[in-house]
């Protein structure tokens, strides 16, 4: 292995993908990336906030714990492998100084406007750098590449967005800068479709760029291909849970739309492709997954090189979280509740005070049918569970076992 991409595209969630179930909206390169990559159906954000979660990313500890000292970052680095992070984002230079990144480069900002074509996007600029880098004579290094993505302009062509109009359905928006809106109600209908239309213009646009990055790849001799991931930070909601896209200043509600993100690992020579695996993988598996595809050992047993490992065996629950809310999610359950707040030891937490929503997995893709009071033995162990899962990322301690009532399919 001489050199490995992550791209991480921000708010793109696993539900905009035809290789995810997705029957509306053609993704044909993406379509192609899965036929010659590993596919994790089941890949979970445990943050979907890149400045909290970056820094765990990169020392391999779990955002809601301690930083950990001897994390993935540390086994490149001593190993003279640089890992470089390039992003679209200004907010992550920041990271130059709070992570063991090699190199933070960030490039200047833009102004949010419709482009004339595709070419000439946001997501085109970026992707032109990482085509560049294509190019050059390969050598070890990593290339973590963060596009805000979702969370950049909508500057897609206005065509883009209106070809998923139907004759009869209104005209489909024409911001550019992303939408947030919340309600505790539900959305007109005719206005979310709008911003589906606007959404789904934006990942035409990704899904071309990301054709031409495999194209190229594809030239290159298999001793120069890099190992590429795909993947997200999180999802954008697009109307579900009373919220529509995501800002930085207000706690985001976390459900599928935001937390299952697209997981692809394509290795050289497209070794493996047309693999979908179950099992609960993490963001937080992608680093571990590299610094073993280089040869190097990991320091620590719990990490997970995802192209090795049984998955289903290796993982039985994802703990999210972000500000005082929580998603906890087994293979068959998800779970999410909300702390009082992040200063209360959780040995003092009211656990009959916290109100719970409970989810069937994987039936319930969208997490709509909440059924807490209907099997309220469940939430309420689930909720001691995850609790516990905290107070041991918190204190640096092995994680509880999971009660098999959890692991056990609904009747």
């Amino acid at each position: 292995m001489r050199r490995a991409l992550v791209l991480v595209i921000d708010g793109w969630g696993a539900g905009f993908l035809g290789c995810y179930g997705n029957s509306w909206l053609d993704t044909p390169a993406f379509d192609q990336w899965a036929c010659q990559s590993v596919l994790f159906e089941q890949c979970l954000s445990e943050c979907p906030d890149a400045l909290t979660l970056y820094p765990h990313l990169l020392d391999g500890s779990h955002p809601l714990g301690q930083n950990a000292p001897d994390g993935p970052v540390s086994v490149l680095a001593d190993a003279d492998i640089p890992i470089h992070l390039l992003s679209d984002d200004p907010r992550l230079a920041q990271l130059r100084e709070t992570t063991g990144l090699t190199s933070v480069e960030t490039l200047p900002e833009v102004v949010d406007m419709a482009a004339e074509s595709a070419e000439a996007t946001n997501l085109a600029r970026f992707a032109s750098v990482l085509l560049a880098w294509l190019e050059e004579p390969a050598r070890e290094e990593v290339i973590w590449a963060h596009a805000r993505g979702m969370q950049g302009p909508w500057d897609a062509p206005y065509n883009f967005r209106e070809s998923f109009a139907d004759e009869d359905d209104p005209a489909p928006p024409d911001l550019v800068h992303p939408p947030f809106e919340r309600e505790n109600r539900e959305f007109d209908s005719d206005h979310v479709l709008g911003m589906t239309q606007a959404y789904a213009g934006q990942i035409t646009v990704l899904d071309m760029l990301l054709g031409e990055l495999l194209a190229t790849i594809e030239e290159l001799p298999i001793d120069e291909q890099p190992l590429v991931v795909l993947t997200s930070t999180g999802g954008y909601p697009l109307g579900l849970h009373g919220q529509i896209g995501r800002e930085e200043d207000t706690p985001l509600r976390l459900y599928s739309d935001t937390l299952h993100v697209p997981l692809l690992i394509r290795q050289p020579g497209a070794k493996e492709g047309l693999t979908r695996l179950q099992g609960l993988a993490t963001l937080g598996d992608i680093l571990p997954t590299i610094v073993h595809a280089f040869g190097l050992s990991k320091n620590r047993q719990d990490d997970l090189d995802l192209l090795h490992v049984q998955l289903d065996e290796a993982r039985d629950c994802v703990l999210s979280g972000l500000g005082e809310q929580r998603c906890f999610r087994t293979k068959h359950w998800s779970l999410r509740y909300h702390l009082p707040d992040q200063e209360t030891p959780l040995d003092e937490v009211e656990l009959d005070q916290i109100v719970t929503e409970l989810f069937v997995k994987p039936d319930d893709r969208w997490e709509i049918n909440n059924i807490a009071d209907r099997c309220k033995n469940i939430a309420e162990l689930g909720l001691r569970t995850a609790i516990s899962i905290e107070q041991a990322y918190r204190s640096e301690e092995p994680s509880p076992n999971i009660p098999e009532e959890l692991l056990t399919p609904v009747e």
